[in-house]
C-alpha cells in the first residue's frame, strides 16, 4: 500500500502540473490511465479528471468521468462537490444533485467506520504521551512513522486516524469539533495510568493546526507543530488565560521555503505570543511542506523542552534559526 501511495503522489504530480500548465486535455487523459494501476485512488483521480475536463470546456463529459466513478464504487464528501469552483458548472446538470446525495452517503457511512488508534509503547515506564496527528492526505500510519523517535526515549505514541474523509483515500481534519471527538476517542484506548501521564499534542500541517488547537483547551502540556495549516484566526484567544496558568508551552517547526503554510503559521504563532504563551518558532533554512530530514534526531530534544511545561517564561520570542 505505501508504493502504491507513493506511486499516485507522483502521479498526482505530473497531474497538477498539468493543470498549472494549462493543459487540461493531457492532464484528464493522463489522469484517466491510471485508473487501472492506482484502483484505490479512482475516486480521487476521477475527480481530478473532471476538474480538468470542465477547464477544457467539456462538463457533460466531466459529469459522466464522476459517474463512471461511482457505479465503480467510489465516493466523495459533499464538501469536495459542492465546494471546488472548478465542479461548479456541474451543478447545474440535473442528475449532479443525485450523485452528490449518493457519494456523500457512501462518506458518510464511511466515517462510520473509525480506524484504532496506533499505540507504541516504550520498552520500559512511559514518561508522558506523545499524541501524534497526520497530514491531509495522510494516515495514522504516517504519524506513527513521522513522529517514532518519541518512544526511543520513553514516551508512549498515540497515533490517530482522522474519520474525516474527502475521498476512501484523503483523510484530513476539516471540522475541529469532529477532530477533537477523534481524538478523546482515541485516548480512552490507553490505561487510566498512562492517561494520567503528561500529555503532549503534536502534528503535521492539518494535524498541526488541530494539536495547537486542542492543546489550547486542555490538557496538554505542550505542543510541538511541525508545519502547522493555521492562521491568526484560528488561535483562541478565550482559552488563553487558562492556558497560561497551565503553563501550556509550543514548538513549532517552519520550513523557510514553505509556500503552503508558512505566513499563516507565522501570524498564529504571533497572536499565540500576544496572549501570553511561550511558543518557540524553529524556521528551517531552505525546508519546504516538509519534516527536517533529521526530524527523528530533533524529536527528542523537543519532548524533553516540552516536559518542562514552558517553565522557561523568559524564551526568546526570536525565532530559532536552524541550517538543516
Amino acid at each position: 500500500m505505501a508504493n502504491d501511495r507513493a506511486r499516485y503522489r507522483a502521479m498526482e504530480d505530473r497531474i497538477f502540473a498539468h493543470y498549472r500548465a494549462g493543459r487540461h486535455a493531457e492532464g484528464a487523459a493522463l489522469a484517466r490511465t491510471a485508473y487501472a494501476d492506482l484502483p484505490d485512488w479512482r475516486a480521487d483521480l476521477a475527480h481530478m479528471a473532471a476538474c480538468l475536463l470542465v477547464k477544457d470546456g467539456r462538463p457533460a463529459e466531466a459529469y459522466a468521468e464522476m459517474a463512471a466513478a461511482l457505479a465503480a464504487g467510489a465516493w466523495w464528501h459533499r464538501r469536495i462537490l459542492v465546494e471546488d469552483d472548478d465542479l461548479a458548472p456541474l451543478r447545474e446538470l440535473p442528475d449532479f444533485a443525485e450523485l452528490v446525495a449518493t457519494a456523500h452517503d457512501r462518506a458518510v457511512a464511511a466515517a462510520s467506520q473509525a480506524r484504532p488508534p496506533l499505540v507504541r509503547r516504550p520498552l520500559g515506564e512511559p514518561v508522558g504521551v506523545l499524541v501524534a496527528l497526520h497530514g491531509a492526505g495522510e494516515d495514522a500510519d504516517d504519524a506513527a512513522g513521522a513522529w517514532a523517535s518519541a518512544v526511543d526515549v520513553g514516551w508512549l505514541l498515540l497515533a490517530v486516524e482522522s474519520t474525516q474523509r474527502n475521498t476512501p483515500t484523503y483523510r484530513s481534519w476539516p471540522e475541529h469539533e469532529v477532530a477533537v471527538r477523534d481524538v478523546e476517542a482515541a485516548l480512552a484506548n490507553l490505561t487510566p495510568a498512562e492517561r494520567a501521564l503528561p500529555l503532549v499534542s503534536a502534528g503535521f500541517s492539518a494535524g498541526g493546526r488541530v494539536a495547537i488547537r486542542w492543546a489550547l483547551a486542555g490538557p496538554a502540556v505542550a505542543f510541538i507543530a511541525m508545519a502547522p495549516a493555521i492562521d491568526s484566526e484560528q488561535v483562541d484567544a478565550s482559552l488563553a488565560g487558562a492556558a497560561v496558568r497551565r503553563e501550556l508551552s509550543g514548538h513549532v517547526v517552519l520550513g523557510s521555503e514553505d509556500g503552503d503554510v508558512r505566513d499563516g503559521a507565522l501570524a498564529a504563532v504571533a497572536t499565540s505570543r500576544e496572549i501570553g504563551l511561550v511558543c518557540v518558532l524553529d524556521e528551517v533554512a531552505g525546508l519546504g511542506h516538509a519534516f527536517p530530514e533529521n526530524f527523528a534526531d530533533r524529536l527528542p530534544k523537543l519532548l524533553a523542552s516540552a516536559r518542562n511545561k514552558g517553565k522557561e517564561a523568559g524564551a526568546p520570542s526570536a525565532p530559532v534559526k536552524s541550517a538543516d
